[in-house]
């Protein structure tokens, strides 16, 4: 059986000038679990494109709060939880990217937390709790490849 190990636990005000410490915190985590710079971009790109979904949808401009990261390892998966305190509860239609083809800036996190992460789902909590998104990626390369 394999044993979930907690990486990190970091709660931050959901604000865009925290976004570089919450980089930082996580490429120190996920440096003790993978060797592949390449991969470690990608994660930290996801999960940061996640918390600015949070800070630019869930709360929007009125609302403040907090964003709490979790970080756990489980054998070779990574999981990467996500939970705010907003009003607005988030439901899995919101969470659709644009059409690629429509040529426009923005909406395109979804896209690439989808095309980064192995799994993404929105976990239903009770009202009290906001949201909870969870990420999860495999860092066991597939059968016949490296890296």
């Amino acid at each position: 059986m394999t044993k979930k190990m907690q990486l990190l636990q970091l709660k931050f005000p959901a604000r865009a000038e925290e976004m570089c410490t919450v980089r930082q915190k996580l490429r120190e985590v996920l440096g003790t679990c993978s060797k592949s710079e390449s991969t470690i971009n990608c994660i930290v790109l996801a999960v940061g494109e996640a918390c600015m979904n949070i800070i630019q949808h869930a709360y929007g401009s009125s609302e403040k709060g907090d964003i709490v990261l979790e970080v756990e390892k489980l054998g070779s998966d990574m999981i990467f939880r996500l939970r705010d305190f907003a009003k607005h509860k988030t439901c899995a239609k919101e969470m659709q990217s644009r059409p690629l083809d429509e040529l426009r800036p923005g909406g395109l996190g979804c896209h690439i937390i989808n095309e980064i992460m192995d799994e993404v789902q929105l976990i239903d909590c009770e009202k009290s709790c906001g949201n909870v998104l969870q990420m999860k990626k495999c860092l066991s390369p597939p059968k016949g490849q490296t890296g």
